[in-house]
This record gives C-alpha cells, sequence and structure tokens, in this order.
C-alpha cells in the first residue's frame, strides 16, 4: 500500500510546469585515448527517446476534425465509416526485449501497414500509461515523465501524416505492464471501485487527462486536444464499473478541454445503459470475442437507436472473415470495425511476436491470418475505399552473416508488401537469387549460389504483384560479414553516451543530448572498415576510434563525403563514433571478418526420426538427424523410391537438425529419405533410410461410453462444470447399450451451460474421419456445441439436433473458436472433451452416448 500521505495529483500539477525535464540522459563518455565506454553505469544502456528533432516533417493531411451528427460520424459533411484496428503499443511495448518505448520505424511501420490495408482509424490505449518508470505518470510523488511523451508525439505526428485517425483510451481496466485505473487509487489504499466515486482519485484522473490533452506536440506545434488525427478519447479500456455520475461529470470536463474532439466510452462485452443515456458521449464501443454478424448487427441498432455512434472497438482477428464483415459492412449503423490486433515488422528481420491468440501481421503468416487479412481489406474496400493504395517503401538489408562461408541474409521489412525477391550482383547485373518470393516469416535466409564478392538488394513486391523500390544495395566479400545498424535504438551498441534518438524523415537521427560531445561504440571483432551515415549543417563534426578491449582508444582517419563517414578499421574487435554540434548519425555500417571460416565439406552424421525400418508412423512425422561438422544448412529429400526420384517431399535451407512434414503422408505406405548437408564448400549426404506409415483405421476409437463411472459423483468429478456458464449437472442414466451422461441444465444470464473432460494421457484417435455421439434434448429449443482440444488448440462445432440418435460431425467441420489461437489439428492428442448448451433461458436435459471416433473405412451408416 502506498502512503497516504501523498498529496493530490491535482494539486501538485497546479505548481509545476507542463514542461517539466526530461529524464537524465547518461553521462557522456571521453573521447580520448584511454577512456572506455564500458566502465560507467550508463554503459550498454538503451537510450531513451529523445525530444523530437527537425528533420521530422509535419506534413498532416488530417486538416479537420472528424463530427458526429446524431449517430453518425461526418467528416466535411459526409458520412465516415471506417475499417481500423488496434496497435496498442504505440506509446510503450511490451514485446521487444520487454518494456521499452517502441522503435520510431515500428511506429511508423505499423500505421503503414493500417493504411495499406485500407484501414483509416487505429485505437491505440498505450497512448496513456501509468505506474511505471517508464510510463507518462510514474506515480504522483515522481510526477510527469516527459521522455515518455516522444514516441505518442510521433505516433499523433505520423499518423496524421499518412491520414489516419486515433481512438485514445486514458486509462485501462486492466493492470498489464502500461498500468490502468487501480494506480489512481493505490496511493490512498482504496479499491479499485472508489475510481469511480472517491473525490480525489477522480481529481487525479481527470487531472492526469487535462496533463495528456493540452501536451503540445513538438513535432506538430499543435496541442493534442486541437489535433484533427485525434478523433477520439475514451475514458479507458473496457472500463467496468462506471456509474452514470462519473460518466456524465468527466464527459462534461473533456468536452471542455476538447471542444472538437469526441467523447467515447465502452465497456468489456455488451452495452452500458450509462453511456447511451449520457448526453456528453458520443460514441458506444463494443468488444466482442468472438463476434457475429448477428450480434454486431443487433447492437449497432441498439446503440444508433439511442442516438450514439456505434463502433466495434475490438473484435477478435481471428474471426475476421466475408461471412462477418460483408453483412456488417452493408449495415450503416456500423460506423466501425477494429481488430485486435496488428503487430508490424521487427526492428531487424521478420515481424514482432505476440502471443496472445489475435496477433496479425500482413499479409498473413499462414492460410487463415492471410483470409482474415483479406477479409478486412475487403471491408475497407467497402465502407472507406481508398483512392490509390500507398507505394512501399524500401527494405533494409540489417545483415550478412556467414553461415559455414554461406552468405545468411536479414532484412527488414516494408509495410504492405507481401513478399520480396533478393536480387544479388557480382558484375554489375542484378538477377534473382532464388525462385518465386520470400515472405518476411523466411528471414534470415541463406544463399547457397553465392561464391566470392558480391552485393545483395532486397525487392518488395505487393499484394498485386507489382515491384517497388529496392532496398539500398549491399557488398559483402567472400570472408566478410556486414552489420547495419540504423540507431532506432541503442540495443546494439556495445555502449553509448549523450545520445538523443530522434524522429527524422523515415529514418531515426542520433543526436548529442546536450552540448557534450555524444559517442556510440559497437564490438564486432575483426571489424575492417566503417561507414557511418550522418546528417550536418556542414562539415561532420566527428571522430572515429578503434579499441582491442573496449578500454583503450586511438583515433584513425577518415573520410567525409556526401553524408557519409568511412574508415578503415584494420580488424579492431571495437569502434566508436564521436560527434558534436548538429551533426546526427542515422545509420553505422560494420564489416567484420568470417568469425568461423571453413575448409572443408560438411562432416558425416546419421538419421534419427523415423528410425531406419520403423513401422506405423505418424502420417505427419517429424524428421531429425545428427550434426553435421561444419555444416551450413540442409536438405532433406523424402520419396516412394529407393533412388529417391520424383520425391514427395523436398526441403531446403534447414538450418537445424529436424523439420516437420507439412502434409499428410499416404496411410500404409514405405518411403526412404535422405538429408544433404552442405557448406560453402560441398555436400555431405546421409545414408538413405526408410520407415513405412501407419494405416488407417478400420475400427472406431473409444473417446468416452461413459461404461468406467461407478456413480453420478464419479462422472460429475471427471466432467467437470464450466464456471462461468449457467448451473449445470451430469448424472448416469441408461444409454443404448449400458450407461450415458444425462446433463441437466438450467440456461439464465450466462446464456450458456457446459461441461469438460480431461483426458490423462491423451487420446490417438489419428486417421479417424470425425466424431460420432448420440444425443437426445428435453426442452427448450437450444444449440450444442461439441468442442475438443488436441495439441493445446481448440476446435468446435455448434448444431441442433432435429431427433434422438447418432450424429456424425467430420473433423473438417470443426473451427477454431473465435476467442482462440489458430493452430494444427494434431488427433493423436485428443486431450480434451466439452459439451455446452446455448440458448434462451430455460431448463431442459441433454443425454450423451456413445463418442467415439469413426474411421474414414465406415461407410455403414
Amino acid at each position: 500500500m502506498r502512503s497516504s500521505r501523498w498529496v493530490s495529483l491535482a494539486t501538485m500539477i497546479l505548481t509545476v510546469s507542463l514542461a517539466l525535464p526530461a529524464h537524465a540522459s547518461p553521462s557522456p563518455g571521453g573521447a580520448g585515448t584511454g577512456t572506455g565506454p564500458g566502465t560507467g553505469p550508463s554503459a550498454g544502456a538503451e537510450a531513451a527517446p529523445g525530444s523530437p528533432g527537425a528533420g521530422f516533417p509535419d506534413r498532416s493531411v488530417n486538416t479537420r476534425f472528424v463530427t458526429r451528427s446524431g449517430s453518425r460520424l461526418e467528416l466535411d459533411g459526409r458520412p465516415f465509416r471506417f475499417a481500423g484496428t488496434n496497435i496498442y503499443w504505440l506509446g510503450l511495448d511490451e514485446n521487444v526485449g520487454g518494456v521499452g518505448y517502441p522503435t520510431f520505424f515500428r511506429i511508423r511501420d505499423a500505421l503503414d501497414t493500417a493504411k495499406a490495408m485500407g484501414m483509416t482509424v487505429v485505437r491505440s490505449h498505450m497512448m496513456a500509461s501509468t505506474g511505471n518508470e517508464l510510463s507518462i505518470l510514474p506515480g504522483k510523488e515522481s510526477g510527469f515523465n516527459e521522455a515518455a511523451f516522444a514516441t505518442v508525439d510521433y505516433a499523433i505526428a505520423y499518423a496524421g501524416s499518412i491520414g489516419i485517425r486515433l481512438v485514445l483510451p486514458l486509462t485501462d481496466e486492466w493492470s498489464y505492464y502500461h498500468g490502468g485505473h487501480r494506480d489512481f487509487t493505490d496511493p490512498y489504499g482504496l479499491p479499485s471501485a472508489a475510481f469511480y466515486t472517491d473525490e480525489r482519485v477522480i481529481a487525479d484522473y481527470r487531472a492526469y487527462v487535462r496533463h495528456v490533452m493540452h501536451r503540445v506536440n513538438p513535432l506538430t506545434g499543435r496541442a493534442y486536444n486541437a489535433d484533427p488525427t485525434v478523433m477520439a478519447w475514451e475514458f479507458g479500456n473496457e472500463l467496468e464499473g462506471m456509474t452514470s455520475d462519473w460518466i456524465n461529470a468527466n464527459a462534461a470536463k473533456f468536452r471542455a478541454w476538447a471542444p472538437r474532439q469526441l467523447i467515447a466510452a465502452g465497456r468489456r462485452f455488451d452495452i452500458d445503459a450509462d453511456t447511451l443515456a449520457a448526453p456528453g458521449v458520443d460514441i458506444v464501443d463494443v468488444h466482442y470475442y468472438p463476434p457475429t454478424a448477428a450480434k454486431v448487427k443487433a447492437d449497432a441498432a441498439a446503440v444508433t437507436g439511442a442516438g450514439k455512434v456505434y463502433i466495434a472497438g475490438e473484435y477478435a482477428s481471428t474471426a475476421a472473415s466475408t461471412e462477418l464483415l460483408d453483412p456488417v459492412a452493408a449495415d450503416p449503423n456500423v460506423t466501425g470495425m477494429m481488430s485486435w490486433s496488428l503487430f508490424g515488422h521487427h526492428d531487424r528481420n521478420g515481424f514482432v511476436q505476440h502471443d496472445d491468440g489475435f496477433t496479425m501481421h500482413f499479409p498473413g503468416d499462414d492460410a487463415a491470418m492471410a483470409e482474415s487479412v483479406r477479409a478486412q481489406i475487403a471491408f475497407a474496400g467497402k465502407v472507406s475505399p481508398a483512392r490509390r493504395a500507398p507505394a512501399l517503401g524500401p527494405p533494409l538489408i540489417t545483415q550478412v552473416d556467414k553461415r559455414a562461408g554461406l552468405n545468411e541474409l536479414r532484412w527488414r521489412g516494408t509495410a504492405g508488401a507481401a513478399g520480396y525477391v533478393v536480387e544479388r550482383s557480382a558484375r554489375g547485373r542484378w538477377t534473382a537469387a532464388h525462385r518465386g518470393l520470400l515472405t518476411d516469416d523466411r528471414t534470415p535466409w541463406i544463399d547457397p549460389g553465392a561464391a566470392g564478392d558480391v552485393r545483395y538488394r532486397v525487392v518488395p513486391v505487393d499484394r498485386h504483384g507489382r515491384r517497388d523500390a529496392p532496398s539500398e544495395p549491399v557488398r559483402v566479400a567472400a570472408s566478410q560479414t556486414v552489420l547495419t545498424d540504423p540507431v532506432e535504438s541503442t540495443l546494439l551498441t556495445s555502449g553509448h553516451a549523450n545520445v538523443a534518438i530522434t524522429p527524422g524523415d523515415g529514418v531515426a537521427v542520433a543526436r548529442p543530448a546536450g552540448s557534450s560531445q555524444a559517442w556510440m561504440s559497437w564490438n564486432r571483432p575483426g571489424t575492417q572498415e566503417v561507414r557511418f551515415d550522418v546528417v550536418s549543417r556542414g562539415r561532420p563534426d566527428v571522430q572515429v576510434q578503434t579499441s582491442e578491449d573496449g578500454a583503450d582508444w586511438r583515433t584513425v582517419r577518415h573520410d567525409a563525403h556526401h553524408g557519409r563517414v568511412t574508415a578503415k578499421t584494420g580488424g579492431a574487435d571495437h569502434v566508436r563514433l564521436l560527434w558534436s554540434g548538429s551533426t546526427g548519425l542515422t545509420r553505422a555500417t560494420l564489416r567484420s571478418a568470417d568469425p568461423a571460416p571453413v575448409d572443408s565439406a560438411p562432416g558425416e552424421f546419421g538419421l534419427l526420426t523415423p528410425a531406419p525400418g520403423a513401422e506405423n508412423v505418424l502420417g505427419s512425422p517429424v524428421f531429425s538427424w545428427s550434426p553435421a561438422a561444419g555444416a551450413g544448412y540442409y536438405t532433406l529429400t523424402v520419396s516412394t523410391h529407393a533412388d529417391l526420384r520424383d520425391p514427395v517431399l523436398s526441403g531446403t535451407g534447414i538450418t537445424g537438425t529436424s523439420y516437420p512434414a507439412p502434409d499428410a503422408l499416404t496411410p500404409g505406405a514405405t518411403y526412404h529419405w535422405r538429408v544433404t548437408a552442405v557448406n560453402a564448400l560441398g555436400g555431405t549426404n546421409s545414408p538413405v533410410a526408410s520407415f513405412t506409415t501407419r494405416p488407417l483405421p478400420a475400427t472406431p476409437a473409444v473417446v468416452d461410453d461413459f461404461e468406467a463411472f461407478a456413480d453420478s459423483a464419479e462422472l460429475a468429478r471427471a466432467y467437470a462444470r464450466n464456471p462461468g456458464g449457467d448451473p449445470i449437472t451430469p448424472n448416469l442414466a441408461p444409454g443404448e447399450a449400458g450407461q450415458a451422461m444425462r446433463l441437466d441444465y438450467a440456461l439464465g444470464s450466462a446464456g450458456y451451460a457446459g461441461v469438460t473432460r480431461t483426458f490423462g494421457p491423451a487420446l490417438d484417435v489419428w486417421g479417424h474421419e470425425g466424431l460420432e455421439l448420440r444425443l437426445d434434448h428435453a426442452g427448450p429449443a437450444a444449440n450444442i456445441t461439441i468442442q475438443f482440444v488436441t495439441g493445446g488448440i481448440y476446435f468446435e462445432h455448434t448444431l441442433t439436433p432435429a431427433s434422438p440418435g447418432p450424429i456424425r460431425i467430420p473433423f473438417t467441420d470443426f473451427d477454431h473458436p473465435g476467442w482462440a489461437p489458430s493452430g494444427p489439428l494434431d488427433l493423436s492428442r485428443f486431450e480434451q472433451l466439452s459439451i455446452y448448451v446455448g440458448g434462451g433461458p430455460g431448463s431442459g436435459r441433454l443425454t450423451v452416448d456413445q463418442v467415439v471416433a469413426y474411421p474414414r473405412s465406415d461407410t455403414t451408416r
């Protein structure tokens, strides 16, 4: 419990200037020989984003505010409807290296991706944050952290420059890394419900909101509350305890502070009646996990019927489909739909990953995600068609490493790219280094065909197959590696001091944080040459230094031409750049010697699984082998012929020692396989091995016939009731050939009731066609959902049995629930079975018997 002696935040703000000093920058290190960057406490730490620099162009295209007319939004007197998404982390991130500020590139790339999908509104509740040292308001005693506004300033300014509007929740119901409304109650030792009733807490929340709204963005020269890019302020994300008095009082305050922007409110699920009745609320925000078109349309009718604007502020991106979005697009009551949630490219290669089950990348990591992305693009085209698709920016080759003498490339992707062509040039002519397109998920990528000195560039291709601006070429010698640091952060450096990273025009600019000299150092053994890209009003004021131990430094000669500083560094292990004045650093490129050159082809190795001669191998095996000394990558060949002709499965560029079969092999067949280890000097083959796959089962596999239960109490222990649902009780009852399970239920406020059995160990129903079960239902009409879990992935199917008897559901008819992540159907690990009843209020009885997995060969019914 925090001390109650803390003064009121509202009182404190009256006594402190709005322009509080930023957090202190690391102490600058020495520039001369003998001064090492690794000796102080700041060495290796990440620098916070600095105050925005003069290089960022203020070119907002959002010159007019979105307005409300009854239950509709308008822009320039015309209806304004939108497709949108959530990019919650724009102000403060958790997904790359722990909690920290996102780089300007990640902010820009994610917003560009939304734009490329045709989206015009983004919701982000990390644009306001409390309760930790990196947030806007770390705590009452510490006051505001002005350094935390740098990423928010940039996100708002950049969104405006590409025509994106923002919905900004001001706090959160939930206590994640960014904080929430409990940060206002905890200092007083109060329960969270006091956020809506205690006058001190309410005053602190309002003071925080006032400070955020009145913030003057140095990139635009406009206060947040005077920027048309901010379409709406939302009281908070999914606030559950709002009262009518609280809503009305805060709406009046916020309206006075931001008179030309809109006020939004919403709870976690369903519609809060108090928001419908509040005269100061413009937009009612409803969330869906999962959504259905019928529910969205019904909620939109209820909200617009009360004279408010309806938006779906969050819906599961995994549920995006034409079946959901086409009817919604045709309904003018639906102003906007915003998926959860979009992530862009990583600073080095690939995408930023998140594990909540609803992560969305463009154009999609797999078929299901790609379908979701296409559905959202189509929805955007219906509700707010774009005049033209934005051009693709150039990628950036961030690294060329050596893997057993072969070049391994990483590149930072570009928003809107469906894929890339890596091109190489040895003597001036550019040619594709591979067939087809490589995706962002294919980085790092090994070039199997390069020999000697070569140049690379990466060409982006959009979803229509059009090529766009290539990356800047990168030269790499036969025994050399390349590292490119775009100085979006200091994570690649071995030390730094007095550095402020600021946004420029499409780049980050590392500038001196004050009048003292700035420096950055890199530790790359055997560095032979460096190039620093700089911006400067005149001749750049720089020094290049090298060191063998990171402590004793010597200055080396450099050349400076056309914004580039180059130097030979003689194989030094440590390099650093020192600069001052008006000079800014935008990129560092280091070329170093191959740390592990090879002198022979890979060594011999053996195959592990499937074991040579193995039988009854499952149809989608994982192939594995022992490592080969000196291997850069492996190729896999699988064939039904002993001489490996006409392979049914081929894989190449495999850097590990295992490879899962992407498709099921034919049951009951014999296969032959071999792996080849490859490096820059040749290839080494493994012996050829054979195995036989398991034949399809010919008889049903029992999931549960309920015969093993001694009494109803034992059955109830096995089939646990879902605690979130309405009452339901399992009991043993007579079945067709023995015992069955009778579920007595009473549907009420939850609208569903269900039971779940977990199998230990998991059942193996591989190769079967689907589930068969006998159902007998009595009571009001109800939907019956059969749900199961295989390999940790949920699948379900909903039906309404017309008459008692056996029902068959092919496994192909089961889909992932909208609230659950997608994944493969691994029937060898059938771990859980659930049975749910859903519908309107009322009591009923469902009898379940003879749950089996039926075989594909069974055609008797």
